[in-house]
Order: structure tokens, then C-alpha cells, then sequence
């Protein structure tokens, strides 16, 4: 027989049936493989800013010069010392807060429209990649996430409906105040929701709700001088771009994860969920209100970084984007709960199909680069050859930390550099001092430019393998025969070459006379030379000087008509003279991926000499190399692209 405690739990369930089954999912998804889950750039940086001594070193050293509030950072030095450093341990609380975000979506959404607009987001939240990735990251947005979300709900039931029960008047100031102590742009959400709430309550409890705000401010005032310590740091201008007007547009696509199928099932959704289904009473000014709030923080952080300083990515917005999805099913009629289910259903299947198979989630974000930098080379040692030397291009405090914590070891002979103080005549050097080697191992993030690897693959042409990372990749090589043959080259196809003067091509070698300026060149239509966005181009040129003083230059340019839209080039002055021959070889690189071309009409790709000193010159050797590079280099934030 069946007791009324346990009756009243099995018609909880059933009644609840679809949001728990989106919650469990939602966690499923996000503790996949939990042991595996590696630490991000960012989280190992937080990491190795609570190796300190005392609270106010923490505040000095580890969250004033970091430009984020205090709470996370704070939260993970205590953390860290009660239960370790172990990945799983560290971002449960986070995995957590994404899923208690989802289940406050949910309740908003029944909230202020129905309960079939709140099973329609939480469902978008739970499965797709945006909020879920963040989810696994141990830094303020899917904490600030939950936070808006939680302030949100109770903000909401004051402001709204009138419901002024204590635990709402009680959790509006604190709520507000984790918004601010999270991240700043979490901090300018609620304080848009707090603004906006002033015109939206009732006029017989604006004093209590003025009150209520002061209260949150009180609870940050803790924070005001770390605040203006941060402020006076300016933005991310250091590596971080001014946003350009398709910003917007990029970020649409994102969030649905650049999925067609999504697109239209989610059109369909709206079509279909306006159209049928039960009228209920909704708030429209509470639906209305989510697309003004997220538009508000977007335009804020726009022109933000455009005046003043770049601040803007996809990852701050996150604390708004529940809003924007409110804002866009927040308008749907209430339908029967079997068409509910067969909503959810609809939007679980695809988006975690899209999530596991196109996104390739629990692939790329599995791998993160300071660690599989270097679990490549430990099959090298058990089954070939060992490499002669080790070249890293990564953060080294970041490596070490798996190091320390033994879970790689880095091969010796090795050397972490960083750009631009080890420039590329100190790695022809390095070459040149190292050339006894067979074998070479480069280990680098996807920020080195791309001329270094190319240098490199000038004393190891052969590609023994290639593995590709999120962000990094890494290549073992030898010397021999060179993996990828030219696409041009002067000495056999100089029929590929524009300007090209046949009566100077003798002796193996094309002569620049004196007061001659221009020679021979390559170009190339992108429409026809690319294949993959994420490839690249290099050229190698091979000079004979008159003079060791004079400077000619390699340039590679992309143009469109008659506009140069990417140009760069390649001095002698950063290379190694040899001083036997008196010969230099130049190189220069363009990554497709960074050109952003295709918005431009059909561009081109341009490169040749320029004998700037206009004293005579030999070309030994010009040669345009096109190579097939990393596919997920942007993979968690862009296309990717096979």
C-alpha cells in the first residue's frame, strides 16, 4: 500500500515529469566523462592566482591585477584548499550552477508567460553548447548565469506580480549583490533589471523597492575600491579586437549552434506555438521587458568597446541571453502537455545531435591544448624515434601545472619561447644550432604566427604526423622529403609567375639589376586557391645579396580590386644572413581563417619582392606552399569546418 508521503512525491514527479527529465539531462550532458574535463586557458590562470599566503594577498595580487570582481576568485581559493585541485572537484560547483540556472529559467518563463515557454528554454539551455560548455568552466559566467537568474525570478515576483513575500524581499539585495561581486557584466544586467524596475513597480511600494536596491548596494559596497582599481585597468585592448556590426549577426548563429536544422526547427516552434494552443494570461511587459534587457546589455558592451575600450565577447553576454530567448518563445500559447513533451523532444534530439556530432563538444573541449601539447610525444618514446629537440610555444606557469601535478612530462632537450622575444632570426639560430637532429617536436598554441612554424618546416619538411587541438596543435617532424609540394615554384613553373622577365632568369637564379625595383610575382583568386578556411598559405624566398646592408622585402598582401585589405611582409633585417654565400631566405604566412575575406569582392592573394634598395639582387628560389592546417582552431566559437 502506498503511504500519502510517497503519493504525494509520485504525483510530484508526474506532474513534473518534463522539466526533471530536462534537468537531469541537462546534467548528464554537462558531468559526461566528468574525470576527463580539462581546465581552459582561463581556468588554470584563476588557478595559479590562489597560490597565496593570506586573504589580502588573494585581493592584491590574485584579483585586482586580474580585472574580474572578487567572488569567484575568492570562492576558489577556499575551495581549492578544502578539496584539491583536481579538475572534476573544481568545476562541480559550476557544473552545478548551470544546471540550477536552467531549472530558474524554467520558472521565469512559466512565470511570466506559460509553462510551454519555460519547457522551451530550459530545453534550449540544457542541451545546447553556449551555456553547457560554460557550465564546465570554472569562471563567473555560469555562476553570474545562475545569479541574473535567481535575482531575475525574484526581482520579478515583486516587480511583476506583486508578490511580496519575505523570501523574495530577502533574496532580491543578495542576489543583486553575487550579480556585482561575479563579473562586471553580470553586475550591469542586474543593475539594467533594478533601473528597469523602477518604472515597472507599483507606485505604493516604489519607496520598499528603492530601499530593496540601496540594500544591494550596501552589500557590494565591500567591493568599491577593488572596483575602482579594476576600472582604472581600461578594457582587453591587450588581445581583445573592437567588435565590428556583424558581431550581432555571429552571435545569433553561435548560440544556435551554426545549425540550419535548429533554425528551422525553432521558426517552426514560434510559427506553430503562436498560432494553436491555449490563450493563457501572460505578462507581455515581462516578455517585452526580456528583449529590452538583453538588447540593453548588448548595445551597452558595444559601445563601450567602441568608444571607450574593448570589452565585448560572446561569453559576457551569457548573463543575458536567457532573455533573448524568453524575448523570442516568451510569446507562445500554452499547449496540452503530450505537445509539450513532443516539443522538448523535438528540441533535446536535435540540439544534442548537433551539441555531440556537428559541434563535436566532448572532442574538441576535451582536449585542452597546454595538456595534449605533450601526450602526443609520450607515444613517440614507446614506439620511434625520440625527437632531438622540443620547441614550446605555450604559457609556461600553465604546462608546468601539469607538470607539478605529474600528470606530463616534457621532453628534454627543450625550450618554451614566447613572441616577439624570441624573434625568428633567434629561431634560425636555433635551427642552425640544432641541426644535427633527425627529429623535431613543436608543441604551440594557435597564436604563434604562423612564419615560425614555416621556418621550422624549412629544416623539417617531412610531416611525420599532425594532431589538432582547440587552439593548438601539435607536429612532429623530420628531415627528408618535404610533405606538401609547392603550388608555385620559380625554378618549375615560372609560367605561374606575373612580371616574369625570361632574359633575367640564367645561372639558376632570377638577377635583379641595379635601379631595378620589381620582379616577378604570384597571384592567386581565394575563391579558387582556398579549399578550407582554416588553411594557410606559406612563402619561402631565397635571396643572393650584392650587399650585406641592403633590406629588400618578401610582401604578401590579400587584395580586393584595387584595395590591399590584409598586407604583410618579411625583411631581411629578421633573418639570418649566411655569411659563406651571402644568401638569406625570407618567409611569410597568411592564415585564411583570421582574413574574414569572404565579405570582400573577390579578393586575391598577392606576394612578391621588392627590392626597395634597388641594388642587384639573385632569386635562388620563390616558392608559395599551400598547407592544410588546423580545422578546430576556433572550433568551440566558429564553424568547423572538415
Amino acid at each position: 500500500m502506498i503511504r500519502a508521503g510517497e503519493k504525494r512525491f509520485l504525483d510530484f514527479v508526474k506532474e513534473h515529469s518534463i522539466i526533471i527529465g530536462i534537468l537531469l539531462l541537462a546534467l548528464l550532458l554537462r558531468c559526461y566523462d566528468l574525470f576527463s574535463i580539462p581546465y581552459t586557458h582561463d581556468e588554470l590562470s584563476g588557478l595559479l592566482r590562489t597560490r597565496f599566503d593570506s586573504f589580502g594577498e588573494l585581493i592584491a595580487k590574485g584579483v585586482q591585477v586580474d580585472g574580474h570582481p572578487a567572488f569567484v576568485q575568492v570562492f576558489l581559493y577556499y575551495w581549492t584548499k578544502l578539496f584539491g585541485t583536481s579538475e572534476w572537484i573544481v568545476k562541480l560547483p559550476f557544473i552545478l550552477s548551470g544546471v540550477g540556472g536552467v531549472y530558474f529559467a524554467y520558472k521565469i518563463g512559466k512565470r511570466w508567460s506559460n509553462v510551454t515557454v519555460g519547457l522551451i528554454v530550459a530545453a534550449i539551455l540544457a542541451t545546447s553548447q553556449y551555456p553547457l560548455m560554460y557550465s564546465q568552466i570554472a569562471r563567473p559566467y555560469t555562476s553570474g548565469f545562475f545569479f541574473t537568474l535567481l535575482f531575475a525570478y525574484h526581482w520579478g515576483e515583486i516587480v511583476f506580480f506583486k508578490n511580496y513575500a519575505r523570501k523574495h524581499l530577502i533574496w532580491f539585495p543578495i542576489a543583486a549583490a553575487l550579480c556585482a561581486y561575479n563579473h562586471h557584466f553580470s553586475m550591469l544586467t542586474a543593475g539594467l533589471i533594478g533601473l528597469f524596475g523602477i518604472a515597472f513597480t507599483y507606485k505604493d511600494f516604489l519607496w520598499k523597492y528603492l530601499l530593496l536596491c540601496l540594500a544591494a548596494v550596501i552589500l557590494y559596497s565591500p567591493h568599491f575600491t577593488i572596483l575602482s582599481a579594476q576600472l582604472k585597468m581600461g578594457g582587453l585592448s591587450g588581445w581583445l579586437g573592437k567588435p565590428d556590426p556583424s558581431f550581432l549577426l555571429h552571435y545569433i548563429e553561435y548560440i544556435f549552434q551554426f545549425s540550419s536544422a535548429l533554425l528551422v526547427i525553432y521558426a517552426l516552434i514560434i510559427l506553430w506555438t503562436r498560432i494553436s494552443g491555449k490563450s493563457v494570461k501572460r505578462s507581455s511587459k515581462a516578455i517585452l521587458f526580456s528583449g529590452i534587457l538583453f538588447f540593453s546589455v548588448y548595445f551597452t558592451g558595444y559601445y563601450y568597446s567602441i568608444c571607450v575600450a574593448p570589452v565585448l565577447q560572446t561569453s559576457v553576454l551569457i548573463f543575458a541571453y536567457p532573455f533573448l530567448l524568453l524575448f523570442l518563445f516568451g510569446w507562445a500559447k500554452e499547449q496540452s502537455k503530450r505537445m509539450n513533451l513532443m516539443l522538448v523532444l523535438a528540441i533535446v534530439l536535435v540540439n544534442s545531435f548537433v551539441l555531440i556530432f556537428q559541434r563535436q563538444h566532448y572532442t574538441v573541449f576535451y582536449k585542452t591544448p597546454f595538456k595534449h601539447l605533450f601526450t602526443g610525444i609520450d607515444d613517440v618514446y614507446k614506439t620511434g624515434p625520440k625527437p632531438g629537440f622540443t620547441l614550446i610555444f605555450s604559457d609556461e606557469p600553465k604546462t608546468r601545472f601539469y607538470v607539478e601535478k605529474g600528470e606530463l612530462r616534457i621532453p628534454e632537450p627543450h625550450l618554451f619561447i614566447t613572441v616577439p622575444e624570441f624573434t625568428e632570426k633567434d629561431l634560425e639560430l636555433l635551427l642552425e644550432k640544432e641541426s644535427a637532429s633527425q627529429y623535431f617536436y613543436l608543441a604551440a598554441t594557435s597564436s604563434l604566427p604562423p612564419t615560425y612554424r614555416a621556418i621550422v618546416l624549412q629544416k623539417y619538411p617531412h610531416i611525420i604526423w599532425q594532431k589538432n587541438y582547440f587552439s593548438a596543435s601539435t607536429l612532429f617532424l623530420e628531415k627528408g622529403k618535404p610533405s606538401e609540394k609547392p603550388i608555385a615554384d620559380i625554378a618549375k613553373n615560372k609560367n605561374l609567375f606575373n612580371g616574369y622577365n625570361p632574359g633575367k632568369w640564367y645561372n639558376n637564379a632570377y638577377h635583379f639589376e641595379k635601379d631595378e625595383e620589381w620582379g616577378p610575382g604570384y597571384s592567386k583568386s581565394l575563391e579558387e586557391l582556398v579549399k578550407r578556411p582554416s588553411d594557410l598559405v606559406d612563402v619561402v624566398v631565397t635571396l643572393k645579396l650584392s650587399d650585406l646592408k641592403q633590406d629588400p622585402l618578401l610582401v604578401l598582401n590579400v587584395q580586393s580590386k584595387d584595395s590591399i585589405i590584409h598586407y604583410l611582409s618579411s625583411s631581411v633585417s629578421q633573418h639570418r644572413i649566411n655569411l659563406k654565400d651571402s644568401t638569406v631566405t625570407l618567409v611569410q604566412s597568411i592564415k585564411f581563417i583570421d582574413l574574414k575575406y569572404q565579405k570582400f569582392e573577390k579578393p586575391f592573394l598577392n606576394t612578391y619582392v621588392w627590392n626597395r634598395d634597388k641594388k642587384p639582387v639573385k632569386i635562388i628560389s620563390f616558392q608559395v606552399i599551400y598547407r592544410k592546417d588546423n580545422p578546430l582552431t576556433y572550433g568551440l566559437y566558429e564553424p568547423i569546418v572538415e
